[in-house]
């Protein structure tokens, strides 16, 4: 086990938040004879590929719900056998702050920095790639797909997922139209 050094605030935004850290895949043991701020250790970390995340990951999940990031509803809307039935009432302020995230849907899920970008890779690297030719049923269930996004307009690197297209007949006609 890792210890961590933290503040006590810090310390109880974890406390409050733990179920937001155990679905990033972090766990931790308590040590309640310890003082205050040294009374957690870090026992497990996420790991992809090369990837091994850490004690900085954590404090920056920290620094972004003590920031007023909102990392799920209580956990009463959002029945899982995975995650232990905490409450997301803490807000504090004694971490730098990162960027604001100011509320997030109920299925969504606060993630620190370093495990967006890796997600976003994957998400990109596995997605249908410009030039690719699609049939029209193809295109149909992408479109179906992308209409379940909340953000469907760009890739996590901000790429653009369509393409608007007018029919340029249409446009002039009705130009001419009103002229």
């Amino acid at each position: 086990p890792q210890p961590l050094c933290l503040t006590a605030a810090e310390e109880l935004t974890l406390n409050q938040h733990i179920h937001t850290f155990r679905q990033n895949g972090f766990d931790f043991i308590e040590d309640e004879e310890a003082p205050s701020g040294s009374r957690l250790r870090l026992t497990s970390v996420p790991v992809s590929k090369n990837t091994t995340f850490g004690v900085g990951d954590v404090q920056e999940l920290i620094a972004m719900l003590d920031f007023g990031a909102s990392s799920m509803p209580p956990p009463s809307l959002t029945p899982s056998a995975s995650t232990p039935a905490d409450d997301d009432t803490i807000r504090s302020s004694s971490s730098p702050a990162p960027t604001p995230v100011t509320s997030l849907d109920k299925d969504e899920v606060l993630r620190p920095p370093r495990v967006r970008a890796m997600l976003a890779m994957r998400a990109c690297r596995s997605s249908i790639m410009i030039g690719r030719a699609l049939d029209l049923s193809q295109m149909q269930r992408i479109l179906c797909h992308l209409s379940e996004l909340k953000s469907p307009w760009n890739c996590p690197h901000g790429r653009p997922t369509m393409r608007h297209i007018a029919d340029l007949r249409k446009i002039r006609k009705n130009y001419k139209g009103t002229n």
